[in-house]
């Protein structure tokens, strides 16, 4: 009879070996930002703790001086969920001039806040481990987020991984029309345009149903990470087949792939 653990280490195992086999065989990874490189949100205090829905909230607080904000968006711990569901609205036939003014206001706060998380961001533990191991390799490393390009700009030369970027492709929200954020693939179809490759010769790690969504509608292979079992399980349901707990089995497997190369 096997064990109450058995299963999910065997699965573990699984992933790690399916990851490995994804890795090997793409010459471009392509990541998202906020989770598997890093906790963007978390407290300039060094607590740990997020500051996501503090951002949520003041996004709440500009709609809230226009008018009456809706039940299903009170509350919501999410700033892309609250600002994807004003856009929604302001995209609207027949929306107003004050849902389009709610939208440009909100933006530049998020982009604001975004751009200030970058200066004390927590790193993802490995994912600069990966990196650096990629970027020996000699593959192509890309970034595809719903962040603001220039917050994710701003990580990568304030912990000096901007280095192995240089000339790849950093691309992330779409101001002109938000619509285009994850799931809609348009940040992934930028990567492959820029970096020439086919779709297959990419891999993305994402941590959240949208990043598999979008990677999904291209068929570009995907692994998904969450640091959180409730995150993990998630992208399992939504179809993820590989899903891994650590960026740090990633970075192990490139440095194996690195180290049978030389």
């Amino acid at each position: 009879m096997l064990s109450p653990v058995a299963a999910p280490v065997r699965d573990e195992a699984q992933a790690v070996r399916r990851a490995r086999n994804l890795l090997a065989r793409a010459q471009c990874l392509v990541w998202d930002f906020d989770g598997p490189m890093v906790r963007l949100f978390v407290s300039e205090q060094g607590s740990g703790d997020s500051e996501a829905h503090l951002i949520a909230d003041e996004l709440i607080g500009i709609a809230a001086q226009h008018g009456p904000v809706p039940d299903e968006v009170r509350g919501n711990p999410d700033p892309h969920g609250v600002f994807r569901r004003y856009d929604r609205l302001a995209h609207r036939p027949g929306a107003t001039e004050r849902a389009r003014a709610i939208v440009v206001e909100m933006r530049h706060a998020l982009t604001a806040r975004e751009l200030k998380a970058a200066e004390h961001a927590t790193p993802t533990p490995g994912a600069d481990r990966l990196v650096r191991a990629w970027h020996a390799l000699g593959r192509g490393l890309a970034v595809a987020s719903n962040n603001h390009a220039d917050a994710v700009r701003r990580y990568l030369e304030r912990t000096s991984l901007d280095r192995y970027f240089g000339g790849a492709p950093v691309i992330g929200r779409c101001d002109a029309d938000t619509r285009r954020m994850k799931p809609d693939p348009w940040v992934l179809n930028g990567v492959v345009a820029a970096t020439g490759l086919g779709v297959d010769g990419h891999v993305m790690i994402g941590d959240s149903t949208a990043d598999l969504g979008a990677a999904g509608a291209i068929g570009m292979p995907f692994i998904g990470y969450h640091r959180e079992r409730a995150g993990r399980d998630a992208l399992t349901a939504a179809g993820a087949r590989t899903v891994v707990g650590s960026m740090a089995v990633l970075a192990d497997a490139a440095e194996a792939l690195s180290a049978q190369v030389r």
